[in-house]
């Protein structure tokens, strides 16, 4: 059978709503996992690591700014990797990126799961924060429109000028993107307080919980690969 030809108005999968909505409970569920067990060190929200590294550098501590120095160094080389990874895979056409990224984060979450129970706090983080740098760095759009799946203050800034667009201008389209903002930073939400509860309840542990999102997430970029192969 001949390639589906795609109508102008769909969108990718990894564009859609539910895509986004997934993608922002797993980065807040990672995010309060991290913060939660690994010593207060965010895997993604690398603004929170700039804070609390100035913070102990005006305090002195040395060593401890240093440990919140590290996954920002981490987060560069993942986006580092993406780049040229994301490269390498459009030179050769049979690679899906956005496929092949969901897979990278899977196996890398499965594998920081496996381990962070035999490696000091700061390998999990590190490893978590290079994941996190994969994840900003391939999925940047929602409905043809950037976003961010990892930090909620611009998509907070985003939901509010475009749903008072909307209710003013009576403009509805532009108040479904203030909705559906909205939905993204709601699943943002509800992946952090999932984490905590687990968090408090089984410790590193609590990070094995994520996979069966992220990989349900890996799904349905399968089903788009092989929609568009039939």
């Amino acid at each position: 059978m001949g390639r589906r030809v795609v109508n102008s108005k769909q969108y990718r999968i990894f564009e859609r709503v539910r895509v986004a909505i997934l993608l922002a409970f797993i980065s807040g569920f990672v995010d309060a996992y991290t913060f939660m067990t690994q010593g207060q060190r965010f895997a993604g929200m690398q603004t929170g690591n700039m804070i609390y590294l100035m913070k102990y550098l005006a305090e002195g501590h040395i060593l401890t700014a240093a440990s919140y120095l590290l996954p920002i160094v981490a987060f560069m080389l993942g986006s580092l990797f993406t780049y040229f990874a994301r490269r390498f895979a459009v030179r050769h056409k049979q690679l899906r990126w956005h496929s092949l990224a969901g897979v990278i984060i899977f196996v890398g979450i499965l594998y920081t799961a496996v381990i962070s129970q035999y490696v000091s706090s700061q390998w999990t983080v590190l490893s978590l924060s290079f994941i996190a740098a994969v994840q900003l760095e391939s999925f940047r759009k929602m409905r043809g429109a950037p976003y961010t799946n990892t930090m909620m203050t611009g998509n907070l800034k985003n939901m509010t000028v475009f749903i008072t667009q909307g209710l003013v201008e009576k403009n509805e389209d532009v108040l479904k993107r203030g909705g559906y903002i909205f939905l993204v930073i709601s699943g943002f939400c509800l992946g952090v307080f999932l984490s905590t509860v687990l968090s408090i309840q089984f410790s590193q542990h609590a990070l094995y919980a994520i996979l069966p999102v992220v990989l349900g997430f890996n799904i349905v970029l399968y089903k788009e690969k092989r929609d568009i192969i039939k």
